[in-house]
């Protein structure tokens, strides 16, 4: 499937009032207007809409309440509206089906997603990676690759240094840039992608991991060596046989004569004695019972987790009918057999709700999320759920152990006063007790133990995951240098080509021989020379020639996940002259038309050339000062008498 994103429509209002609403269209888009008539700020609309992180807005921008865009997508349209804000990530709203049917939509039929990737549940950039068809790539090995990450590179705006091949970023590093780049080129597919991600996950673990064993290890370390499993179960099974002996003591002594009063110290023994038998064997109930509920939850878990993996699977199953066979009509209601009455051919024949293009895929997309993420997070909730089924079973054997030595301590008291024999008898019953104290101390500290053996067992487990991760990634690098080459060389050509076709009287490139990029380092180079001293507008048709050669690059390769979308903002900047700007946009409109696969391109500007002025590639009209691209509206604070 090819990565694909179009734009088909965008709405900016503030309250009731629209301040802009036009439709786009494939191919080449041309938004046309002076200088400080608004067409940035249109360019800065389509990016925030599409996830970008814009946190400066021009004054009159800011006054804009949201921006809606409608897309269409690999898995069908959808609707994305964020708020406009000078706060950061903000999140967004997404609804799966067209603008016309999400504006009239009700709020629960629209769906928010963080902008942040959530410990559950999605970030908007997951569901736009997968509607899109964009691996879900990591960076660094610390964060995801995000929309805004994507659109560094296929928004060229006007602030970023013209030097550069990225849209500026505050927390930029060469590995994002690296992983942005060889993404979009198509280096490297979902098996290393899939790769890399567990990779991460599997470091987070044994970090985790390690953590926690050191942690018990510190906790262990004032045991001494007692603190093998071995060795511990040896000494529980002596203390306990000499505990048995001691007990058949004092049961030997019970058969001698005594005289029997009790001791007022013997009945306060024998009252506390009793108090914590009670404590103990409440708290063995209550941990019996509280298992005994858990387990029931963990048993009703697992079906509805089953009832989800069998659900997700029937889906697939029925989109896959659905591709193939269509919209079925029905005569009579599969639900209750009553007869369907007919509706109009342009609505569905049961539930008579309207048929949109592309919302069938939308919708498909959006049932299939929702039962993914019922499954990631039911999976999650069940996890903890055994996680703590474990310490409470843990906990259960400590209690069980205190109840025996409470009931221990509470049947030797009733055995009697305080004569010889009952001294003996104390004596023996304190050497128990003393025996069931050092029991309770090695039942802690095997537990400990185990958890210290099952600690270690996970981390050398890891480990090894660890190490046939990291060989499994360094060969499907290996094998994917091939493709690096191919994909560079496809950008470099396509560079080179583009900037043949610059004017020569305006060109200071010299003979273009050869484009050299580096994603991660962030230059381009015209003959090796990446620190090249041409004129500025020299550098900005540098800098939007490598962009559409990305462009068409992706175009003519079906491997690039670059989503054949690009968004050039004023494409005449540092002074070009008209002549010079007009050629880039004969070549634009040129290698657009004759390009075979479905793509969107559009650009700002304020020179456009004379036989584009009044052709269909023009959207809305031409922007001035005195009627700028946003219908103004006063602000909230102006009053009238």
């Amino acid at each position: 499937m090819r990565s694909q994103l179009i734009v088909d429509r965008m709405l900016v209002y503030q309250a009731s009032n629209v301040l802009y609403d036009e439709r786009f269209h494939r191919g080449v888009n041309i938004i046309h207007g002076s200088n400080g008539s608004g067409k940035s700020t249109l360019a800065d609309f389509i990016f925030f809409g599409l996830g970008g992180d814009l946190r400066e807005w021009k004054p009159y921008a800011s006054r804009a309440e949201a921006v809606v865009l409608q897309i269409t997508t690999p898995q069908g349209v959808l609707t994305t509206r964020r708020y406009v804000s000078t706060d950061p990530g903000r999140p967004m709203d997404i609804f799966f089906g067209p603008m016309d049917q999400a504006l009239s939509a009700g709020s629960d039929l629209w769906q928010s997603y963080p902008y942040s990737r959530p410990e559950r549940g999605y970030s908007f950039s997951q569901i736009l990676f997968r509607a899109i068809g964009l691996p879900e790539a990591i960076s660094d090995g610390a964060s995801n690759l995000t929309m805004h990450q994507i659109l560094r590179l296929i928004y060229v705006d006007q602030l970023t240094p013209i030097q550069r091949i990225f849209r500026v970023d505050r927390w930029d590093t060469w590995q994002t840039r690296q992983a942005i780049g060889e993404l979009l080129a198509g280096i490297g597919g979902y098996e290393l992608y899939d790769r890399q991600i567990l990779l991460r996950e599997t470091e987070k673990k044994y970090k985790d991991v390690s953590t926690a064993l050191t942690n018990l290890m510190a906790v262990a370390s004032g045991y001494g060596e007692q603190i093998l499993v071995e060795h511990i179960e040896t000494s529980i099974s002596d203390a306990s046989q000499e505990r048995t002996r001691l007990l058949a003591a004092i049961d030997a002594l019970g058969d001698e004569d005594d005289d029997g009063e009790a001791t007022q110290e013997l009945k306060t023994a024998r009252a506390e004695a009793l108090k914590a038998f009670k404590t103990s064997r409440r708290r063995v109930v209550d941990l019996t019972d509280a298992i005994e509920t858990l387990g029931y939850e963990i048993e009703d878990a697992e079906a509805f987790l089953e009832h989800l993996k069998e659900s997700l699977r029937d889906f697939d199953d029925a989109a896959l009918t659905f591709t193939a066979l269509g919209r079925l009509n029905f005569e009579f209601c599969p639900s209750c057999f009553a007869v369907v009455r007919e509706k109009p051919a342009d609505h569905c024949q049961l539930c008579n709700e309207p048929q949109v293009h592309g919302s069938d895929d939308s919708r498909t997309l959006a049932v299939r999320l929702d039962l993914q993420m019922q499954l990631r997070e039911s999976t999650a909730l069940q996890e903890e759920r055994r996680d703590e089924l474990a310490i409470m079973t843990a906990n259960l054997r400590v209690a069980k152990l205190e109840l025996r030595r409470a009931s221990t301590t509470i049947e030797v008291s009733r055995t009697g006063p305080a004569t010889k024999r009952e001294a003996s008898v104390a004596e023996l019953s304190r050497k128990v007790g003393f025996i069931d104290s050092q029991l309770e101390v090695l039942q802690k500290r095997l537990e400990l133990g185990r958890k210290i053996r099952t600690l270690s067992e996970q981390k050398e487990d890891l480990n090894n995951d660890l190490t046939r991760l990291r060989n499994e990634v360094e060969a499907i690098s290996r094998s994917q240098d091939q493709r690096k080459r191919s994909a560079y060389t496809l950008i470099s050509s396509e560079a080179k080509a583009l900037l043949d076709r610059d004017l020569e009287e305006h060109s200071d490139f010299g003979k273009v021989e050869h484009v050299d990029f580096s994603f991660a380092e962030d230059w381009i180079a015209i003959n090796k020379d990446k620190n090249r001293s041409g004129s500025a507008s020299g550098m900005v048709v540098l800098k939007n020639s490598f962009a559409a050669a990305t462009l068409f690059s992706s175009i003519t390769d079906a491997r690039f996940c670059l989503p054949r979308w690009m968004l050039f903002d004023n494409i005449e900047d540092k002074g070009m002259v008209e002549e010079r700007s007009w050629n880039f946009q004969r070549v634009l409109v040129s290698n657009s038309a004759k390009a075979e696969h479905l793509h969107q391109i559009i650009f700002t500007t304020s020179k456009i050339a004379p036989e584009l002025e009044h052709s269909d590639l023009v959207v809305g009209r031409k922007y001035t000062k005195v009627a700028p691209s946003l219908a103004i509206v006063a602000p909230s604070t102006t009053r009238t008498n």
